[in-house]
């Protein structure tokens, strides 16, 4: 690799007017400079696609992408296509980079040159992207494999990766409306190599307009990817299952619903069958 390879950060933008500026702010204001700003514009109805234009008119490394809406999978998708650094990261356009999330990514990889992804930390924000809580992703000592398992255990925004395994994969499944980071992190986990690098890297923004606040869509996709990934009664699909069960139950008793909290540790506890694992889910699955 270069030491000083091309970036590219794919943007996938869906009526984004909101927070786009803040988005391709915090890649234009790198500290790593030798990059690219796709931004996929996914059929939105709102201004997001003059916006967009507009960054691109004024910085070259800026390009824009209009395409008819077709979900988060397919926009990062056409936006991968159209990617020309070795290295590559991803940036919905709600949420921001910390200002060395590219410096910092990009030296791991060159100093380790057997390592084909790092993820790293981020923070969870506020609609102002005011940090709330450091979302810390230091593995515990278990096999990653393993760990994706239970879990989706990196953001979207947290990696840098080598083209080439993003390609080799085959990008996102655009069958999945969510989870779809989750089934792709499965498949790299399979074909190259992983590390993680400490510290936060950027900013999750919460607010009221966000996919995974469609909950059954949430829970349909992630049963997809269980059936995609997992035999049905293999270690890994009781597994996954017991980790589903043990989100509801924390979901169920903030909501207060205390029967299905029930119902769910019940099942929790019948997936994860051993002690061992069940400790793991406990502890590790979100």
């Amino acid at each position: 690799m270069s030491t000083t390879p091309l970036v590219s950060v794919v943007m996938p933008a869906y009526n984004a007017e909101r927070f786009l500026a803040d988005a391709v702010g915090s890649v234009l204001g790198q500290t790593w400079k030798r990059l690219e700003l796709v931004i996929v514009d996914d059929g939105s109805v709102d201004g997001t696609p003059e916006l967009a234009r507009q960054f691109a008119a004024e910085d070259s490394r800026v390009r824009v992408i209009h395409r008819a809406n077709g979900g988060v999978s397919a926009a990062r998708n056409a936006g991968i296509a159209e990617a020309s650094g070795e290295l590559l990261c991803f940036l919905d356009a709600d949420d921001a980079f910390l200002p060395d999330k590219l410096e910092r990514q990009v030296g791991f990889l060159d100093f380790f040159r057997s390592c084909d992804l790092v993820y790293s930390d981020h923070y969870v924000g506020d609609e102002r992207l005011n940090p709330l809580r450091l979302e810390c992703r230091s593995p515990p000592p278990l096999p990653l494999q393993k760990l994706l398992t239970f879990c989706n255990w990196f953001a979207p925004m947290s990696p840098l990766m080598r083209s080439r395994l993003v390609r080799q994969v085959g990008g996102f499944d655009e069958d999945l409306r969510s989870a779809e980071d989750w089934d792709c992190w499965l498949r790299v986990s399979h074909h190259g190599v992983l590390a993680y690098l400490p510290g936060p890297v950027g900013v999750y923004r919460t607010h009221p307009g966000q996919m995974h606040k469609d909950l059954e869509r949430m829970l349909e996709n992630q049963e997809k990817v269980i059936r995609k990934h997992f035999q049905p009664g293999s270690e890994e699909w009781r597994l996954a299952h017991a980790a589903m069960a043990w989100s509801d139950a924390k979901r169920s008793r903030a909501s207060r619903n205390y029967a299905r909290m029930t119902f769910k540790l019940l099942g929790c506890a019948w997936h994860a069958r051993t002690r061992r694992d069940l400790r793991n889910i406990l502890a590790f699955a979100y």
